[in-house]
């Protein structure tokens, strides 16, 4: 199909407009991890150093094995899960994880007081001998996103090994490429059977008639905010369905949302695919319920009182 016409759907149609080769694709995508560390400190191998030793080996190094993870109030959420999910990443590549959740959640600590930031993401970056953790200087929707919903594109990609975490380079590129190029939040992935994955960076989730369908977990990465949602749909009662879901059928769902570290989870207001667009309820009952629960199971991690966790946590996004 042309480029020429409508959104780019491929990677190839993307590859002509943006007219970059590999190298520099790479290297983009390092600076651009630079350009997104504003704290001062990182950690590098257990030690603090200056974020200038970070921004060095994120231009010197190849690809690497990744886990971001959202922190409030100096607490990493879901840190268990990201753990768990770290692990099979580097077992995935052939590396052991000597990381305890005690370790880790000591060295969040150590990050936070000495950036003097309590509350973003921290990404955890491992090379073969190297391990680093760095604030990311994360941005979260607003609250008009969470109010009235986000717009999101269609790309057809596929991750050559979905069930880990590594950086992909040429994926982001084209992903943020697109995304920028239209306005779009994220965009939706589809396969080579034509079926809508999961976003560039996200999980996305479809609702019609009351029940939250997704795709089937072998051919997604295992999102931590995708799991802890599934718990909590399985635990109310709210019915959730796992399924291929034809890019035809877009058009037949009554509302969509984003999920990830950080937007949590965010309603789509339209998909833009190629000529075709297709808008959503963003006040779908089913969603909004899916909305307060994943709150209340962030709340609850939290460990003080619901209640107030949960205001607190408001205030923060």
């Amino acid at each position: 199909m042309s480029s020429s016409a409508g959104l780019p759907r491929t990677f190839f149609e993307i590859y002509e407009r943006i007219g970059y080769n590999d190298k520099v694709r790479e290297k983009n995508e390092q600076r651009e991890d630079c350009i997104m560390n504003e704290r001062n400190i990182v950690i590098v191998n257990g030690n603090l150093c200056d974020a200038s030793e970070y921004d060095a080996l994120i231009n010197s190094q190849e690809a690497y094995a990744y886990e971001v993870i959202r922190v409030i109030e100096g607490k990493p959420l879901f840190l268990e899960d990201h753990l768990e999910r770290l692990k099979n990443t580097l077992a995935g590549i052939g590396m052991q994880c000597d990381f305890t959740a005690e370790s880790l959640r000591a060295d969040f600590g150590r990050l936070c007081t000495a950036n003097g930031v309590s509350s973003d993401n921290v990404k955890i970056i491992i090379w073969e001998d190297t391990v680093c953790m760095v604030f990311t200087g994360a941005t979260y929707p607003s609250e008009e996103m969470y109010r009235d919903g986000v717009g999101v594109g269609v790309l057809a990609a596929v991750r050559e090994n979905p069930q880990v975490k590594i950086s992909n380079f040429r994926l982001r590129e084209f992903a943020n490429h697109m995304i920028a190029e239209n306005g779009f939040f994220e965009v939706m992935l589809a396969n080579r059977k034509d079926c809508i994955t999961e976003g560039s960076r996200s999980n996305m989730f479809f609702i019609k008639d009351g029940v939250v369908v997704t795709s089937p977990a072998e051919g997604v990465l295992l999102g931590i905010t995708r799991k802890r949602i599934i718990s909590v749909c399985e635990e109310n009662r709210v019915p959730i369905e796992y399924r291929e879901i034809p890019r035809k059928e877009l058009r037949d769902f009554d509302a969509a949302f984003i999920s990830g570290t950080s937007p949590n989870v965010l309603p789509i207001r339209f998909v833009k695919d190629e000529e075709r667009t297709v808008e959503y309820d963003v006040n779908d009952a089913t969603l909004r319920r899916v909305m307060e629960l994943y709150e209340s199971e962030i709340a609850e991690y939290l460990g003080s009182k619901k209640e107030e966790a949960l205001e607190r946590y408001k205030k923060i996004i």
